[in-house]
């Protein structure tokens, strides 16, 4: 028996989490149990503006998705100087990645940047970050 929200076992003879007050099943689903393994990012999107990147981020995590934001360091200090930056790229879990690729494409289609119109996907040399 498990609990399905600390994830702990028990014996058989158990029914409730003492811990969280959960009744607890069978077996734990693994779409719903924690992974605690350490997250790969790949770039999945380059974006001139960090705006952008922030929405398609926000977009991202709603739908459960482990997503960051990596951006060049001139929007930190200004506004102004963000629209003249490197501008800032999305990264997502390899994990989410094919999913992530698949809401972004359900969301803005074929195009390159939201709103501003952009560098698109990034290259193989760019595309795989670790954290």
């Amino acid at each position: 028996m498990f609990c399905p929200v600390c994830e702990s076992e028990y014996e058989e003879s158990v029914t409730r989490c003492p811990d969280d007050d959960t009744e607890l099943v069978q077996r734990l689903d693994p779409a719903t149990s924690h992974d605690d393994s350490e997250a790969k990012f790949k770039a999945l999107h380059r974006f001139n503006a960090p705006a952008e990147a922030e929405m398609v981020n926000d977009i991202l995590r709603q739908n459960g998705i482990r997503s960051a934001v990596q951006s060049g360091a001139l929007d930190a200090l200004s506004p102004l100087l963000s629209s003249v930056g490197p501008g800032a790229a999305v990264l997502v879990d390899q994990r989410d990645y094919d999913r992530a690729l698949e809401l972004y494409t359900a969301f803005f289609g074929d195009d390159a940047s939201p709103l501003t119109g952009g560098e698109g996907e990034m290259d193989e040399d760019e595309d795989e970050l670790d954290k």
